[in-house]
């Protein structure tokens, strides 16, 4: 009787005890995290450049139920958990079945799983060892789990945890990765070879262990044939189908996934879609590449390219270099800061159109000039050209890229008034005072970024608006540059990025820049009819420098439809040989936009006359010039020459010096001489003109 009892008693606390844990799982929920998105990058026309993986573990790609092959969900389903819309949390049939396989094999090969356990391990275990202790929890919690989630729900969730090697997780990515196709595109056989894969991926590698794989996909397709998930005719072409594995697992634009994970003002989201368009891009890879070809003797080696579609302010190409997979100098030469020459020349310019009412026709001499430091050191600039084109207009000395009038045209403006106007336009490299940078800075001096200085040019683009650019589509950037340049509206709040554009100077400033930089026949003089930059029947903008050793060179332009700006340079900053200022990148330019611009826009003949001013200039000694008296000499054999230039009608003329009359055209080096002068005269002794310089005289 008492032994009844205590059966009884230990029936009923079983019973109770199962009644809990059952109850339980209606208040435990199992927590099934998903595993992180990658950031897939798309073009503008949809064509996926790349995954970035997510935390160098993860390439998941977001994919839906309703996305998902019907074939391939009930494979899926038959080849794992035949009974998974039927069964709560646990397949008897396979428990039994994995029971017996076990003993009869003395260990343990089976766990009998369902799709509702592996769920529960993947979220809990995966890739942990297997106990017997961690198989009762999966079973307990895969009850739970469906207490909590609905089948599909259940069964989106296995699916996107499903490893098929090389860090692929789920649909998506593995055939992009193994086929280059959407899941929607794959065929049957592509289908059945892809969940072949999670049993073993490692075993199954189809690259690695093509035997393996083969004997695995075979199994999977006469099990789908026994369970009539397909017929027998489907069965036979299944079988014979050739599978073409992809074999290019390389970045299809590197430079492009470069910039976007370094940049501080994009977001990581699943998909990212850009502006950049990967047809064009590859055009313009061909196109650059057969242009440097065949300069590679000369020592050419590189170039950079940005293609901006004037229109809607979208980056459609970027183009660091040549070689991105060289393991030397992986820099990103569009964001690295470089000496830019005489590109700021017209930014110069337009504030001596804006502040000092100059216009294209107001002359400049351009003479031998000296220029005196903020440290008292002479400068003495020189052109390219190395020679002098005395009197000449802002026109041509702006399309010809003189040196000299620049030079003098900044100084007037006032080198910080310039400094101001390029942070205006978020050219944020420049950091330093007015002093660090001095007239230099109109020149070659200092460096800034390609992407920088093509942002600031858009302000001659877009008719006196500065505008940022955009290489993300759909998307608000949680941008810094933005939120540091709030002024950009009045509430303070930062604007949409895709939408930044602000006035910065008056259209009729810029208009002029444009006038000049688009007109062929100003820079005749200077350059040949037919070269490289020379575009008879199109109206181009442009702007160009070249190093005098040959380092590197530039070209920027735009038409009604793009903005370009191609860079060549040598990233050891070896010089090239026997290159002339004519070849690499305005021959590439050149290919460029005959290829863009195909359509004839015939460029207007311009012709301009000169502001005529009279000018008397004194060319020796320069202003500001310092001389010291050489003590190992006579005194007397040291002298300076004056000489002067005019354009002035005159009978006759006097030289100075401190106001006291001199009669040679010699002064000797023996005092502290300081103001030298001249004064011309007509033919009835009338003053027409006089010209003052100073220059200091040093003992030692």
């Amino acid at each position: 009787m008492k032994k009844k009892k205590i059966i009884k008693i230990s029936i009923i606390t079983i019973l109770s005890i199962i009644t809990i844990i059952y109850l339980s799982t209606y208040i435990v929920n199992p927590n099934i995290d998903k595993i992180p998105y990658s950031s897939n990058i798309y073009d503008s026309n949809n064509i996926k450049i790349w995954e970035i993986i997510t935390a160098n573990k993860y390439r998941h790609e977001k994919l839906e139920i309703k996305e998902i092959p019907e074939f391939t969900k009930n494979a899926i389903i038959d080849i794992e958990d035949k009974w998974f819309y039927k069964n709560n949390w646990i397949d008897i049939t396979a428990i039994f079945r994995a029971i017996i396989n076990n003993i009869s094999t003395n260990q343990i090969i089976e766990w009998g799983s369902t799709i509702s356990t592996q769920v529960i391990r993947n979220n809990y275990w995966l890739n942990e060892k297997r106990t017997f202790f961690k198989k009762i929890k999966e079973f307990y919690l895969s009850l739970a789990l469906n207490k909590h989630y609905p089948k599909d729900e259940i069964l989106r969730n296995y699916l996107w945890n499903i490893y098929f090697w090389y860090l692929n997780y789920w649909l998506k990515s593995s055939s992009n990765y193994y086929f280059d196709k959407n899941p929607k595109d794959l065929t049957k056989a592509e289908q059945i070879a892809l969940i072949s894969l999670p049993k073993n991926p490692i075993k199954y590698d189809p690259y690695k262990n093509k035997q393996e794989f083969k004997k695995r996909f075979e199994i999977v397709l006469n099990s789908l044939l026994n369970d009539k998930i397909i017929t027998k005719e489907e069965y036979d072409s299944i079988k014979n189908e050739k599978f073409v594995f992809n074999e290019n697992h390389e970045n299809k634009l590197p430079y492009v996934i470069d910039y976007i994970k370094n940049s501080k003002d994009i977001k990581l989201t699943s998909k990212i879609e850009t502006t950049i368009d990967y047809n064009l891009t590859k055009k313009i890879e061909e196109t650059s590449k057969n242009s440097i070809i065949p300069l590679i003797w000369k020592n050419v080696k590189d170039y950079s390219v940005i293609i901006i579609d004037r229109n809607t302010k979208e980056i459609k190409t970027m183009i660091w270099w040549i070689n991105y997979y060289a393991k030397e100098w992986q820099v990103n030469m569009i964001t690295s800061p470089r000496q830019v020459w005489s590109t700021i020349k017209p930014f110069t310019y337009v504030l001596a159109f804006k502040n000092f009412w100059y216009t294209p026709e107001t002359t400049i001499l351009d003479l031998p000039t000296q220029f005196q430091t903020n440290l008292w050191y002479a400068y003495n600039p020189k052109n390219y050209s190395l020679d002098y084109k005395w009197e000449v207009t802002i026109a041509e000395a702006l399309s010809q890229s003189i040196n000299i009038p620049a030079l003098k045209v900044a100084e007037k403006v006032w080198v910080w008034n310039l400094l101001n106007f390029l942070r205006q336009l978020w050219i944020t490299s420049l950091t330093k005072d007015q002093d660090y940078y001095w007239l230099a800075l109109t020149l070659w001096v200092w460096e800034i970024s390609l992407y920088e200085l093509t942002r600031a040019f858009t302000i001659f683009a877009y008719d006196w608006n500065f505008c940022d650019l955009k290489i993300i589509s759909h998307h608000e950037l949680e941008s810094k540059s933005t939120k540091d340049h709030n002024n950009f509206n009045d509430s303070g709040s930062s604007p949409e990025w895709q939408d930044v554009c602000k006035q910065i100077i008056e259209k009729k400033y810029t208009d002029m820049i444009s006038y000049i930089l688009t007109n062929r026949y100003f820079k005749l003089n200077e350059f040949p009819i037919n070269w490289n930059l020379d575009f008879e029947n199109k109206k181009v903008f442009l702007k160009t420098w070249t190093s005098r050793n040959f380092k590197d060179n530039w070209t920027v332009w735009f038409t009604n439809n793009y903005i370009i700006w191609v860079w060549a340079w040598n990233k050891d900053w070896s010089e090239m040989k026997w290159v002339s200022w004519a070849s690499w990148a305005w021959e590439i330019f050149k290919n460029i936009v005959d290829y863009l611009e195909k359509e004839q826009n015939t460029s207007e003949t311009i012709k301009i006359e000169k502001n005529k001013k009279n000018y008397l200039e004194i060319t020796s000694p320069l202003s500001n010039s310092i001389y010291k008296i050489d003590q190992t000499k006579p005194i007397e054999t040291q002298k300076i020459k004056l000489d002067f230039s005019t354009d002035l009608n005159y009978s006759s003329y006097k030289w100075f010096i401190n106001n006291n009359e001199i009669k040679d055209n010699f002064i000797n080096i023996e005092s502290w001489q300081k103001e030298i002068k001249i004064q011309l005269y007509d033919n009835n002794s009338k003053l027409i003109k006089e010209e003052t310089n100073y220059i200091q005289i040093l003992e030692k």
